[in-house]
């Protein structure tokens, strides 16, 4: 039965025109909201089209075949993951153009790479290259017929960051030696993203001099004439989106590089760290405004203690790498839902939730608890199959998920 069995759904049947409180799925279970999920593709696509800049959203957030297949039905450029073996899932899933936003050095995943273009013969694999050693090692693993197919990316990164180059001349010179092949240069990346700073205005500050380089490289490979056909810069994450689009697309006005955004955690939101850092949160900078789609039911476990209930959900079902989950409806046995407040997550354990709430709140033991999430990459990854729901509980669909 384990082989068989995703967790939180019921055993043996299709869920799909069920519902979610029927007494048949065994919670925990993750579901998502169908209407705020659509909200959320139709919304970017928009964003993305009103500003003239392509969407290659990160894949890794959910890879899901079903759910990056609406991706790409609603306009997306191509798919972005971070890892030849993510690439490789997604390629055998249909999608056509994908973005590795990485390094890819080791033989193991170099080979996988070689595998996916000979097999795909109308795939389009974008690369990145911090290095000499890094654009050797990627290339010295590619059959030479392959080699001129990989589009490879001059990636630049910030002091204490991840990978990517520093110095703003070296990057000019790898962008010469990529583009004197067999690879072909296709452009500049950088993820503005890893910066974290408490004041707001401070990391602004940061990622506006980030993409200044960005574009400023792609301007000097303009001028110099290295660029190819269909040249891109790739940035923007899911927290500082605006500001590329506001930034990048002028600043190479009159090249024919295009701006590639590659957002992945708008698809669902959520209720912590992109409902605050995102540009299209309930505060947000701006709008669009996204809404939280990916949302975990546990039951109320126990009430030892006056102000403490304890929920069946831990980090084996929500993630807590960037922020606990949110307690924010409960259902009572009746089937009457309420609005749950001035009630916290203080701490999880691998299969419990803490819950610190006033005296006064009359939580139960078998009410059913929703709980918002932050950072849904951490959450999906926890679900072989999530059920998509209506405004009732009543599952329209189901998801899968391939890690």
């Amino acid at each position: 039965m384990a082989a068989e069995q995703p967790k939180g759904l019921p055993p043996g049947t299709d869920p799909r025109g069920a519902s979610l409180f029927d007494g048949t799925f065994p919670l925990p279970t993750a579901v998502l909201d169908g209407a705020a999920l659509t909200h959320n593709l139709v919304t970017m696509a928009r964003y993305c089209a009103d500003h003239r800049v392509l969407l290659a959203p990160h894949g890794k957030t959910t890879m899901s075949p079903e759910l990056v297949r609406r991706q790409l039905e609603h306009g997306a450029w191509a798919i972005t993951v971070a890892t030849a073996w993510q690439a490789g899932v997604l390629a055998s899933c249909g999608v056509s153009r994908v973005l590795i936003a990485n390094q890819v050095v080791d033989a193991g995943s170099v080979a996988l790479l070689d595998r996916l273009l000979a097999g795909r013969p109308d795939l389009e694999l974008y690369c990145y290259a911090d290095s000499t050693e890094a654009l050797d090692a990627l290339l010295d693993g590619l059959a030479p017929g392959r080699r001129a197919r990989l589009r490879v990316l001059v990636e630049i990164g910030i002091a204490g960051g991840r990978t990517g180059l520093r110095d703003d001349d070296e990057a000019l010179a790898l962008a010469r030696k990529i583009a004197a092949g067999p690879a072909v240069l296709a452009g500049v990346a950088a993820f503005e993203g890893i910066i974290d700073e408490p004041d707001l205005t401070a990391a602004l500050a940061r990622v506006d001099a980030l993409l200044h380089r960005a574009a400023g490289l792609c301007r000097a490979i303009d001028a110099a004439g290295l660029a190819g056909n269909d040249p891109i810069v790739t940035v923007g994450g899911s927290a500082y989106l605006d500001r590329v689009v506001r930034l990048v697309p002028d600043a190479l006005s009159g090249t024919a590089f295009r701006t590639v955004l590659r957002s992945g955690c708008y698809i669902t939101h959520d209720a912590g760290a992109y409902q605050a850092l995102s540009p299209f949160g309930t505060t947000g900078r701006e709008p669009p405004r996204l809404r939280e789609a990916l949302h975990v039911w546990a039951p109320v476990l126990s009430r030892p203690e006056p102000g403490l209930a304890i929920a069946g959900l831990g980090r084996r079902d929500a993630a807590a790498d960037a922020g606990l989950p949110v307690p924010q409806l409960v259902r009572r046995r009746g089937g009457r839902i309420e609005a749950l407040s001035s009630t916290v997550v203080t701490a999880v354990n691998d299969q419990h939730a803490y819950l610190r709430t006033p005296e006064s709140t009359a939580l139960a033991v078998g009410d059913l608890v929703r709980f918002g999430i932050s950072h849904p990459c951490t959450t999906f990854d926890k679900w072989r199959a999530i059920p998509e729901v209506d405004a009732d509980g009543t599952v329209v669909d189901l998801v899968h998920t391939i890690f």
